[in-house]
C-alpha cells in the first residue's frame, strides 16, 4: 500500500513538472517574435539594439500579435537616428522592418553628436564619416538652422561641395574654413547664399592663380554684394 501511494505521488510530481515545463515553453514561445530589419543605407548609427529592445518588449509583442503594427512604427520613429520606419508582413506573413536613417551632414564636436538635414541633433554612438564638416563651440538652435542652410548650399555647389571643413560662431556671426585654402571666411549668416558662394568661388579661383604672390588670413562676405580680403 505504501509503495502504491509513493508511486502515485511520484507520478503526480512528474506530471506536475511536465505541465509546468509546458507552460514555460509556451510562455517562451509567446514572448518571441521573429523579424528582419532592412536598412536603406548600412546601419550608420548602430541602432539595432534600440530596435531589438522595442521589438522584444512584452507589451509591443502583444501589439504585433493583434496586428497593430502602427503602434510599433510609432515607437520606432521615436528613435532619434531613425527618419522613418515601416513595419509590415510579406506574402508569407513574415515580419519585416524597413529603416530609413537620418542623413548626417555635420559633426557637432561640443555635443559629440551629428546634425542631419532637418537640424536634428543625434547623439553619436559610433564614428561615421571623417569628411563631415566640423561644427565647433556652443551653438543655439537658431544658429543650427543657419549651419544646415549653409551646408546644404555647399553640398549643392559643384565646385565647393567637398571643400567645407569646419564652422564656428563668433559673436553670433558664422565663420568657415575650407580644406584647400588657408584663409578663414567670415560668412555672417545664411542670407543671400547664392551670391556669397559666387563671390567665394571667384576669390578661390583668383587665389589659386596668385597664391605665390599674395596670402590672405580672412575674407569677409558680410557686406552687401562685396568681398573684402584681409592680407596676412
Amino acid at each position: 500500500m505504501n509503495r502504491f501511494i509513493t508511486s502515485l505521488l511520484m507520478l503526480s510530481l512528474i506530471s506536475s513538472m511536465i505541465l509546468i515545463s509546458s507552460f514555460v515553453e509556451y510562455d517562451n514561445y509567446q514572448s518571441k517574435i521573429d523579424y528582419t530589419v532592412y536598412y536603406t543605407l548600412n546601419n550608420q548609427y548602430n541602432n539595432k539594439p534600440e530596435i531589438d529592445s522595442i521589438m522584444t518588449n512584452k507589451s509591443n509583442i502583444e501589439f504585433i500579435r493583434v496586428n497593430k503594427l502602427y503602434e510599433i512604427e510609432s515607437k520606432l520613429n521615436k528613435v532619434e537616428s531613425i527618419q522613418e520606419a515601416n513595419i509590415f508582413r510579406d506574402l508569407n506573413f513574415n515580419l519585416s522592418i524597413n529603416i530609413t536613417e537620418r542623413e548626417p551632414i555635420a559633426y557637432y564636436e561640443k555635443n559629440d553628436s551629428y546634425i542631419d538635414l532637418s537640424g536634428k541633433i543625434i547623439k553619436r554612438n559610433k564614428k561615421l564619416y571623417d569628411r563631415l564638416p566640423l561644427l565647433l563651440g556652443d551653438t543655439s538652435k537658431n544658429n543650427i538652422k543657419k549651419v544646415v542652410d549653409v551646408i546644404k548650399a555647399f553640398k549643392e555647389d559643384g565646385f565647393l561641395n567637398q571643400e567645407l571643413e569646419r564652422l564656428w560662431f563668433k559673436e553670433d556671426e558664422l565663420f568657415l574654413k575650407l580644406k584647400s585654402f588657408q584663409f578663414d571666411i567670415r560668412l555672417g549668416d545664411n542670407n543671400k547664399m547664392n551670391k556669397k558662394l559666387e563671390m567665394l568661388k571667384g576669390f578661390c579661383l583668383y587665389n589659386m592663380q596668385n597664391k605665390e604672390n599674395e596670402t590672405y588670413k580672412q575674407i569677409d562676405l558680410v557686406y552687401n554684394n562685396q568681398l573684402i580680403a584681409i592680407k596676412k
